[in-house]
């Protein structure tokens, strides 16, 4: 393929997670199209039936008629640039994009079929339905200019469409191949390719390649006690670090601090670190697989000169397991950023209050790329009406605002169904009578937050029940060492 950027020299990025460390180019801006209420946007959502929650959907930049029935556009965007992600709980009409200031649509095909990738010769892991969510990631590409537009026969079926469109600039100098269906269509053996890829990674007990065989090291952790489980000089790089114990009772109350170059980036549990809850259930997801008491991380972890990693035993009983820790020589230049990962723990939060957490405020040159969230909710009705809020060095206003908890996770209508993608995943459900655990994660890849001087990721917390609701965050995101920062 040439070396253009076009959605293959995205979606290779996308499956190596050592681009998330090396600089972001400052042309890049990222933003979000979505169908949350907004006073400078045409409102359908007057005709629907019924209120839900707080009302973010049929929310249109324009609405026009004309002999094909209801044109509602939903995103326009000026190039270069790309369309990352596009989600949609209850798709309808169909989908006409228009790429680079063509009159005609360069794709026009239902919304829900153009959701679950059926453009594609191969759809998996690109366009998926996961409980009940509708999700496309697959790089669209334009030089100019690109609009998605939905078409229906009546206003009123628009009137309760939610809709999240998410989008990165490009370079200005950049070359650019433009989405194009008839290359895409006769390329599915480069699809396939990645697709495949996307998925062994996912379900790798480890980093994907193991030409670097690691020295095993087994640790006996008293409770309260911290161990050394790695500490090497630079320039280096951790490209996967694999846990193994006996029982997941020796590994689910471990807390792990990671210190690159003297400054300490990471303090987090480690099931957090692996994107699930305590009781470490199975996941497979691009940064990290879960397999019985087998955790993999596979974050990549740049340090100029010197990298340490401590665990610590929280736990009330002795724990046992072995650490294998994976690294490659890395060039400093090349990779400036570095991987953070925090915790924060909000007890006895009152889903009415209309609580805004922030889960991370950064400063300095970096990404935001991944959230992981457990929710232990004192309900049985729904606790998850908020909406996700970023701020990308704008503090007037946000980049990014969501439609709702489930939608930034990718899935919809409250939907207690367990699933597992390279990218997102809600890993465990339970309910009882009012009680609402979850655990999801949310890994931004593709379609990553990248700030410039300044960054914050915020999230709305409130619900429709009255029961108080516990909610554990871990934020992951590169930023600049703090040496580098203004």
């Amino acid at each position: 393929m040439p070396s253009s950027t076009s959605w293959f020299s995205l979606l290779s990025a996308a499956s190596d997670l050592s681009t998330l460390a090396q600089p972001v180019d400052p042309a890049v801006k990222a933003r979000m199209a979505s169908s949350a209420a907004d006073p400078t946007k045409i409102m359908l959502a007057h005709l629907a039936p019924e209120i839900i929650g707080d009302m973010d959907y049929g929310f249109f930049s324009k609405i026009e008629t004309n002999a094909d029935g209801i044109n509602a556009t939903l995103a326009e965007f000026d190039g270069p640039g790309v369309v990352t992600w596009v989600w949609s709980a209850n798709p309808v009409g169909i989908l006409k994009l228009y790429i680079d200031g063509n009159n005609q649509p360069t794709l026009a095909m239902p919304f829900s079929d153009f959701l679950e990738g059926r453009f594609l010769p191969v759809s998996g892991p690109f366009g998926t339905v996961t409980a009940r969510g509708y999700n496309l990631h697959f790089p669209i590409v334009h030089a100019k200019h690109c609009k998605l537009v939905v078409v229906v026969p009546y206003k009123i079926e628009l009137a309760q469409l939610y809709y999240q469109i998410s989008w990165q600039s490009l370079p200005p100098d950049a070359a650019i191949q433009p989405f194009d269906l008839a290359s895409i269509q006769q390329a599915a053996g480069a699809i396939t390719t990645i697709g495949n890829k996307l998925t062994a990674i996912s379900k790798a007990n480890g980093p994907l390649d193991e030409t670097n065989k690691p020295e095993r090291v087994e640790y006996l952790v008293n409770p309260g006690q911290t161990v050394e489980i790695f500490h090497k000089s630079g320039p280096q790089a951790i490209n996967a670090i694999r846990f193994t114990a006996k029982t997941k009772s020796d590994l689910n109350e471990l807390r792990v601090e990671a210190n690159w170059d003297g400054e300490t980036t990471v303090q987090a549990p480690l099931h957090m670190l692996a994107g699930v809850s305590p009781d470490l259930e199975d996941t497979e997801s691009l940064p990290a697989t879960v397999n019985g008491p087998s955790v993999s991380l596979r974050w990549f972890m740049p340090f100029a000169n010197e990298g340490r990693i401590l665990c610590a035993n929280a736990s009330s009983h002795p724990c046992r397991f072995a650490v294998e820790v994976w690294t490659q020589p890395m060039d400093t230049g090349r990779y400036p950023l570095r991987f953070h990962a925090n915790f924060s723990k909000y007890e006895k939060l009152h889903p009415k209050d209309g609580n805004c957490l922030t889960f991370v405020e950064a400063h300095g040159q970096g990404r935001f790329v991944g959230c992981v969230l457990n929710v232990d909710s004192r309900s049985d009705q729904w606790w998850g009406e908020g909406d996700n809020i970023v701020w990308l060095d704008d503090t007037n206003a946000p980049a990014v605002h969501g439609t709702g908890t489930e939608d930034y996770f990718g899935f919809a209508w409250c939907s207690p169904d367990e699933f597992n993608h390279p990218f997102r995943g809600q890993t465990t459900v339970k309910q009882g009578r009012g009680h609402w655990i979850s655990n999801l994660h949310r890994y931004q890849f593709l379609d990553y937050l990248p700030y410039h001087h300044w960054g914050c990721f915020q999230f709305q917390a409130f619900g429709l029940g009255t029961g108080e609701m516990d909610w554990n965050v871990t934020m992951m995101w590169y930023g600049a060492p703090a040496s580098h920062k203004p």
